[in-house]
Parts: structure tokens; C-alpha cells; sequence
């Protein structure tokens, strides 16, 4: 029963480990991914500025083109100097169109990055998911363990107290003994048999000439 015993505590023990080290690799995995969340969600919002910032520049460019437009219906009278704020104007729209389309760039880049963040997004849960029914599954595995070592608690209580019963069995017997012995010792010490009357014993009569009976004989009599 020990051998059995033994192997089964020691493989209750290799079982808590992969319990206890299961839950501690998840949530190194879930303050990962909530770190990687919050830094895509910080970056979300930088993107949705420069979205405004990009909206202000382009009603303030629209501004710019009306202004234009009612700059040329005064060209006869301003020719030169609509010239010149038509040479700005051009400068100006080249600079907004190649913000445009830098801004179209890193959008692309932004929205590609999305969609790879919830892909993985999706990914990560349905793992952690797995996990937590992985670890469900072990708990309750363990919990039957227990229950199953308990009873062998039980049983091994119940066998030692049969055990120590037997002891005290085993300790009456040889108290008992040991008082046959004392008598024994002490019907030796008084003489033994020549102390007692020449009496007709209950096998046949008493015969002087023979051998007295051996201690066994009389351990055997006790």
C-alpha cells in the first residue's frame, strides 16, 4: 500500500505545478497583450489628431481657394500683385498636396495595423479562452485527487488504529507470559518437585527412581 501511496503523492505534486506554473503563464500573457492594447489605443488617438489637424488644414486651404477666386474677379485692377499671391497660393497648394499624401501614406500604415491588431486581438483571446478551460479542467481533476488522498488518510488512520489494537493484544500476551515465568521461576526457587508430598499424581503413581520432569513439562501443565 505505501509504494502505491508514495507514487501517488508524487504525482499529485507534478500535477500542482502544472497547475500553479499554467495560471502564471497566462497572466504574463494577458498584462502583455493589455500593455500592447493600451499602447495601440494611446496611438489611436495620436492618429485621430493629426486626423483633425488634417481637417483644419484642409478648410483653411478651401478658404484659401475662395479667397483666390475673389482675388481673380479683381485681376484688372490688381494684375501684378494676383500674380504674385497666385505664385504663393500654387507653393502652397504643392505643399498641402504633398501633405495629403503623406498623410494617405501613414493612414494606409495606420489601418493596416488595425486590422493586424484585432486579428491577433481575436487570436489571443480564443487562446486564453483554451487556457482558462485548460485550467478548469485541471482544477477539477485535482480537486478529485484530493478527495481520493483524503480517503487513503482515512484508511491508513483506520489501519493504524487496528494496528495499535493489535499491539496491545500482543503487549497482554507477553505480560501474561512473563507471569508464567515468574511462577515458573519461583516453583524452582522453593525446590521444585522434591518440596512436594510423594502423592499419587493423576497419569499413574509417583516413582522416586525416575527423572523429574523437565520445565517444559510444567510450562507445558501452566
Amino acid at each position: 500500500m505505501f509504494p502505491f501511496k508514495i507514487g501517488k503523492w508524487m504525482g499529485l505534486t507534478c500535477l500542482r505545478s502544472l497547475v500553479v506554473s499554467s495560471p502564471n503563464v497566462r497572466q504574463k500573457k494577458l498584462i502583455h497583450k493589455l500593455q500592447e492594447e493600451k499602447a495601440f489605443r494611446a496611438e489611436m488617438k495620436m492618429f485621430r489628431e493629426k486626423i483633425e489637424d488634417f481637417r483644419e488644414e484642409m478648410w483653411n486651404f478651401r478658404g484659401k481657394i475662395r479667397t483666390f477666386r475673389g482675388q481673380m474677379l479683381d485681376f484688372w485692377e490688381e494684375e501684378r500683385p494676383f500674380w504674385e499671391e497666385e505664385k504663393t497660393f500654387w507653393k502652397e497648394e504643392k505643399t498641402f498636396w504633398d501633405m495629403e499624401k503623406a498623410f494617405r501614406e501613414e493612414e494606409k500604415i495606420f489601418w493596416k495595423k488595425y486590422r493586424t491588431f484585432w486579428k491577433e486581438d481575436k487570436a489571443f483571446w480564443k487562446e486564453d479562452n483554451t487556457l482558462w478551460e485548460k485550467d478548469r479542467k485541471l482544477l477539477q481533476e485535482d480537486k478529485a485527487l484530493w478527495e481520493e488522498e483524503k480517503a487513503l488518510w482515512v484508511e491508513e488512520r483506520a489501519l493504524l488504529e487496528e494496528e495499535k489494537a493489535l499491539w496491545e493484544d500482543k503487549k497482554s500476551l507477553w505480560e501474561e507470559e512473563n507471569a508464567l515465568w515468574e511462577e515458573e521461576k519461583a516453583f524452582w526457587v522453593e525446590g521444585g518437585p522434591h518440596s512436594v508430598e510423594v502423592q499419587r499424581p493423576e497419569d499413574g503413581p509417583y516413582d522416586l527412581n525416575t527423572e523429574p520432569p523437565s520445565p517444559a513439562f510444567y510450562r507445558g501443565r501452566a
